[in-house]
């Protein structure tokens, strides 16, 4: 399945949501922000888009919040 590309509102957040998703078992990519997403952050992450729900659900309950969700 493609890759999706999750973005935060900061690279720290970016690098808080890495260890998160490492943490509870779920493998992410550290990438630049592609082009095309606006953010203010220019790190994102990059995870198996058969794992995106998961991903998402884990930073919600780790409280890192999700800037958004963009298709690679």
């Amino acid at each position: 399945m493609a890759d999706v590309i999750l973005f935060f509102g900061s690279n720290a957040d970016t690098m808080i949501a890495t260890k998160a998703l490492k943490d509870g078992g779920i493998s992410a990519k550290m990438i630049p922000k592609p082009a095309h997403v606006v953010a203010t952050a220019n790190l994102a992450l990059s995870v198996d888009g058969g794992a995106e729900s998961n991903a998402v659900a884990l930073l919600g309950k780790t409280n890192v919040v999700l800037g958004g969700i963009a298709k690679a």
